[in-house]
């Protein structure tokens, strides 16, 4: 990141104070490609934020999420395989409803966005969307992804444990696992799971088609099973982490509108363009983790970025709590009351875990040098 902590906590408290003293900004016009985001801590947005976007004809507030069938051949290849491409999850309504909530938060920065905007990775990026824009909490509450999610685990419920929004990855990722799941065991390494075979799943909605010669997620077919990689590691040396057991490439080219969804110690990669410029294509998506059935709260000491907020969990405590809502068979209407009132925002308090667990997760944070290492990539790549 291009901020260090006590950077982002100092523009955090700076923020805190604009905000109290100036109203929020509003664009109105469409982002253009290349998209310049102006993230300025004066100019960004502090507090909630309202996307003027409308929900599909068919929801009501307080719905349970739309259907979408899931075929038992979608579940096993998610299960042996360890990833699966879902087609036509949005239909057009909720394909440019996701689009346009998108488009809008980038002419409208908030605050929470600084840090991966500046690290020039993405050219907007920003984690707990749903928490601070209305638009992206009602994608997750009323949206098919829920039932297309509970259908391939066979959940009784679902529960988020981040989201992220992200637009045109300039650098692109080498071969990884996801580590940032929130404060759920997302590996399964918690013998008393509810779900041991699948405790979380990483989702994975696009907005837009896949270029022709970048920007298609791949992932090492079956290396979910691996117990090599450390559960602290993100990227990866597929010779040194004995992953040429798993030879066979699943390269997914999803079409605007599909659903990607994979365990989270699957190792994949996606390749941006050459000249880190996406021109006038466009990447948008927006993922994130759920946890499924009876999930615990689990921090094991880790520095999380999607657990910054205060709600008095204690370790090994149920997730239960607006700030991971649960989203499966239905949302809660206290929970989605929380949300709105501004609830669900990082506090100082929620600052001050992340800082005190920074040390235990260097490992991990070591781990992320590796996507801008030359020395590295040949050795990562096939």
């Amino acid at each position: 990141m291009a901020l260090s902590l006590a950077a982002a906590c100092a523009a955090y408290q700076h923020g805190a104070a604009y905000h109290s003293t100036h109203s929020s900004r509003r664009a109105v016009a469409s982002p253009t490609m290349k998209w310049g985001v102006d993230v300025a801590p004066w100019n960004v947005e502090y507090g909630q934020q309202a996307a003027p976007v409308s929900l599909p004809d068919n929801v009501a507030e307080g719905m349970p999420p739309l259907p979408f069938a899931i075929t038992e051949e979608q579940r096993q290849t998610l299960l042996e395989d360890g990833a699966v491409h879902i087609p036509g999850l949005l239909d057009d309504e909720w394909l440019a409803y996701l689009r346009d909530a998108t488009d809008w938060q980038v002419e409208n920065p908030h605050f929470w966005s600084i840090a991966g905007v500046a690290s020039g990775l993405y050219d907007y990026i920003q984690r707990s969307v749903w928490a601070s824009n209305d638009a992206f909490a009602n994608f997750l509450y009323y949206s098919p992804l829920a039932s297309a999610l509970a259908g391939l685990s066979n959940a009784k419920e679902l529960r988020l444990s981040t989201d992220l929004l992200m637009v045109n990855p300039n650098k692109g990722f080498k071969w990884h696992q996801d580590n940032q799941n929130g404060p759920i065991d997302a590996f399964g390494v918690d013998v008393s799971s509810a779900n041991k075979d699948l405790p979380a799943l990483r989702w994975w909605v696009t907005m837009d088609d896949t270029p022709a010669d970048h920007g298609a997620p791949v992932y090492l077919k079956g290396s979910h099973k691996n117990t090599q990689v450390s559960t602290d590691a993100v990227f990866v040396d597929l010779e040194k982490d004995g992953l040429l057991a798993y030879p066979e490439l699943l390269e997914f080219r999803p079409k605007a509108g599909d659903l990607i969804v994979w365990h989270a110690r699957s190792i994949h990669k996606i390749d941006g363009p050459s000249d880190q410029d996406w021109g006038n294509s466009r990447r948008r998506v927006l993922g994130g983790t759920v946890a499924v059935d009876e999930a615990k709260y689990l921090t094991m000491g880790r520095a999380l970025f999607s657990d910054m907020g205060s709600h008095g969990l204690e370790e090994g405590a149920p997730l239960e709590h607006a700030l991971f809502p649960k989203i499966y068979p239905q949302s809660c209407p206290q929970e989605r009351a929380e949300r709105a009132a501004g609830k669900c925002t990082r506090t100082n308090e929620g600052m001050s875990r992340l800082a005190s667990n920074i040390f235990s997760s260097m490992g991990e944070m070591m781990s992320w040098t590796n996507v801008i290492n030359p020395d590295k990539e040949k050795a990562n790549s096939r």
